[in-house]
Protein backbone atom coordinates (compact mmCIF):
# COMPACT_ATOMS: atom_id res chain seq x y z
CA UNK A 1 0.00 0.00 0.00
CA UNK A 2 1.25 3.82 -0.54
CA UNK A 3 2.57 5.84 2.12
CA UNK A 4 -0.02 7.97 3.00
CA UNK A 5 0.25 11.88 4.12
CA UNK A 6 -1.36 13.95 5.99
CA UNK A 7 -2.53 17.10 3.56
CA UNK A 8 -2.32 20.45 5.07
CA UNK A 9 -3.68 23.83 4.69
CA UNK A 10 -1.11 26.41 3.10
CA UNK A 11 -0.48 28.04 6.92
CA UNK A 12 0.55 24.33 8.60
CA UNK A 13 -3.26 22.85 9.71
CA UNK A 14 -4.14 19.27 9.30
CA UNK A 15 -7.35 19.61 7.18
CA UNK A 16 -8.31 15.99 7.99
CA UNK A 17 -7.52 14.82 4.31
CA UNK A 18 -5.16 12.31 3.71
CA UNK A 19 -3.82 10.78 -0.08
CA UNK A 20 -1.05 8.93 -0.87
CA UNK A 21 1.96 10.40 -1.61
CA UNK A 22 1.76 10.04 -5.19
CA UNK A 23 -0.93 12.30 -4.62
CA UNK A 24 0.22 14.52 -2.78
CA UNK A 25 2.96 15.61 -5.27
CA UNK A 26 1.21 15.14 -8.54
CA UNK A 27 -0.89 18.14 -6.68
CA UNK A 28 1.35 19.90 -4.76
CA UNK A 29 -0.60 19.31 -1.80
CA UNK A 30 0.90 20.82 1.23
CA UNK A 31 1.94 18.14 4.10
CA UNK A 32 4.94 17.80 6.37
CA UNK A 33 8.23 16.56 6.60
CA UNK A 34 11.56 15.99 9.05
CA UNK A 35 15.25 17.14 7.88
CA UNK A 36 17.66 15.74 10.12
CA UNK A 37 21.60 17.26 10.17
CA UNK A 38 23.80 14.88 12.00
CA UNK A 39 27.37 16.33 13.73
CA UNK A 40 30.45 14.09 14.51
CA UNK A 41 32.55 15.23 17.38
CA UNK A 42 34.53 17.60 15.42
CA UNK A 43 31.64 19.37 14.44
CA UNK A 44 31.80 18.30 10.84
CA UNK A 45 28.07 17.82 9.24
CA UNK A 46 26.68 14.48 7.56
CA UNK A 47 25.18 14.39 4.15
CA UNK A 48 24.11 12.27 1.77
CA UNK A 49 24.54 12.17 -1.55
CA UNK A 50 21.27 11.33 -3.14
CA UNK A 51 21.40 8.45 -5.09
CA UNK A 52 22.39 8.50 -9.16
CA UNK A 53 18.76 7.36 -9.98
CA UNK A 54 16.67 9.05 -8.08
CA UNK A 55 13.33 10.45 -9.37
CA UNK A 56 14.44 13.77 -7.76
CA UNK A 57 17.66 15.83 -7.54
CA UNK A 58 19.52 12.89 -8.38
CA UNK A 59 23.44 13.54 -7.19
CA UNK A 60 23.11 15.87 -4.99
CA UNK A 61 24.49 16.77 -2.12
CA UNK A 62 21.42 16.62 1.06
CA UNK A 63 20.31 16.05 4.57
CA UNK A 64 22.12 13.43 6.29
CA UNK A 65 18.16 12.25 6.37
CA UNK A 66 14.65 13.44 5.90
CA UNK A 67 11.25 11.95 4.79
CA UNK A 68 7.61 12.69 4.88
CA UNK A 69 5.38 12.32 7.91
CA UNK A 70 3.21 9.56 7.27
CA UNK A 71 -0.38 9.70 7.99
CA UNK A 72 -1.07 9.50 12.17
CA UNK A 73 2.80 9.84 12.72
CA UNK A 74 4.40 12.70 14.94
CA UNK A 75 7.10 15.03 13.88
CA UNK A 76 9.93 12.81 16.16
CA UNK A 77 9.08 9.59 15.55
CA UNK A 78 8.93 10.19 11.92
CA UNK A 79 12.51 11.23 12.46
CA UNK A 80 13.86 8.37 14.46
CA UNK A 81 12.39 6.49 12.18
CA UNK A 82 14.10 8.19 8.89
CA UNK A 83 17.33 7.55 10.78
CA UNK A 84 16.84 4.08 11.16
CA UNK A 85 15.85 3.43 7.38
CA UNK A 86 18.11 5.84 5.63
CA UNK A 87 21.25 5.01 7.77
CA UNK A 88 20.32 2.08 9.61
CA UNK A 89 21.28 3.67 12.98
CA UNK A 90 18.92 3.66 16.33
CA UNK A 91 18.19 7.10 18.21
CA UNK A 92 16.40 7.97 20.93
CA UNK A 93 13.93 10.99 21.67
CA UNK A 94 16.42 12.45 23.46
CA UNK A 95 19.48 12.22 20.84
CA UNK A 96 17.45 14.74 18.67
CA UNK A 97 17.11 18.03 19.57
CA UNK A 98 14.48 19.96 17.41
CA UNK A 99 15.49 23.50 15.71
CA UNK A 100 12.96 24.69 13.88
CA UNK A 101 10.13 24.36 11.13
CA UNK A 102 10.69 26.06 7.80
CA UNK A 103 8.87 25.42 3.94
CA UNK A 104 9.99 24.71 0.82
CA UNK A 105 7.97 25.07 -2.48
CA UNK A 106 9.69 23.31 -5.52
CA UNK A 107 8.67 22.34 -9.05
CA UNK A 108 10.32 18.97 -10.28
CA UNK A 109 10.53 16.98 -13.30
CA UNK A 110 9.05 19.97 -15.39
CA UNK A 111 6.29 20.30 -13.25
CA UNK A 112 5.32 16.23 -13.02
CA UNK A 113 6.38 16.67 -9.13
CA UNK A 114 5.00 19.84 -7.00
CA UNK A 115 6.52 19.85 -3.56
CA UNK A 116 4.88 21.90 -1.54
CA UNK A 117 5.77 21.01 2.41
CA UNK A 118 6.95 22.76 5.93
CA UNK A 119 9.32 20.51 7.33
CA UNK A 120 10.81 19.81 11.14
CA UNK A 121 14.57 20.62 11.31
CA UNK A 122 16.14 18.21 13.99
CA UNK A 123 19.91 17.91 15.18
CA UNK A 124 21.32 14.92 16.79
CA UNK A 125 25.07 13.43 17.04
CA UNK A 126 27.06 10.36 15.05
CA UNK A 127 29.55 8.97 16.80
CA UNK A 128 32.70 7.33 15.27
CA UNK A 129 31.19 3.73 15.83
CA UNK A 130 28.00 4.97 14.01
CA UNK A 131 30.31 6.57 11.18
CA UNK A 132 31.75 3.25 10.41
CA UNK A 133 28.51 0.93 10.49
CA UNK A 134 26.98 4.14 7.91
CA UNK A 135 25.89 1.80 4.57
CA UNK A 136 24.06 3.41 1.63
CA UNK A 137 20.31 2.74 1.01
CA UNK A 138 20.06 1.35 -2.84
CA UNK A 139 18.44 3.81 -4.77
CA UNK A 140 18.03 6.48 -2.21
CA UNK A 141 21.99 7.07 -1.35
CA UNK A 142 25.25 6.65 -3.43
CA UNK A 143 27.90 8.02 -0.98
CA UNK A 144 28.16 9.86 2.66
CA UNK A 145 30.32 12.92 2.94
CA UNK A 146 30.93 14.65 6.38
CA UNK A 147 31.70 18.97 5.48
CA UNK A 148 33.27 21.12 8.13
CA UNK A 149 31.25 24.16 8.57
CA UNK A 150 33.85 26.21 6.59
CA UNK A 151 34.12 23.99 3.87
CA UNK A 152 30.59 23.95 3.46
CA UNK A 153 30.44 27.45 3.19
CA UNK A 154 33.00 26.93 0.28
CA UNK A 155 31.47 24.32 -0.94
CA UNK A 156 27.88 26.30 -1.09
CA UNK A 157 29.87 29.35 -3.02
CA UNK A 158 31.49 27.80 -5.33
CA UNK A 159 29.34 24.81 -6.20
CA UNK A 160 25.97 25.69 -4.69
CA UNK A 161 24.35 23.68 -8.15
CA UNK A 162 25.65 20.17 -6.00
CA UNK A 163 22.88 20.82 -3.08
CA UNK A 164 19.46 20.47 -3.08
CA UNK A 165 18.81 23.88 -1.72
CA UNK A 166 17.64 24.20 1.65
CA UNK A 167 18.48 27.87 2.56
CA UNK A 168 16.52 28.06 6.00
CA UNK A 169 19.08 24.62 6.88
CA UNK A 170 21.58 26.37 5.28
CA UNK A 171 21.71 29.34 7.44
CA UNK A 172 21.52 27.53 10.91
CA UNK A 173 24.08 25.29 9.40
CA UNK A 174 26.88 27.78 8.65
CA UNK A 175 26.31 29.59 12.14
CA UNK A 176 27.79 26.66 13.72
CA UNK A 177 31.48 27.99 13.59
Amino acid sequence: MAEQIDILTSDGKKTGEVRSRDEVHKLGLWHRTVHIWLFDAQGNILFQLRAHDKENNPNLYDTSCAGHISAGDESLESALREIREELGLKKNPEDLMYLFESTHESVLNGGSYLDNEFYDVYRGQISEDEKRRLVPQPHEVDAFRFFSVDELREALKNHPEKFVSHPKDFQYLLSQA
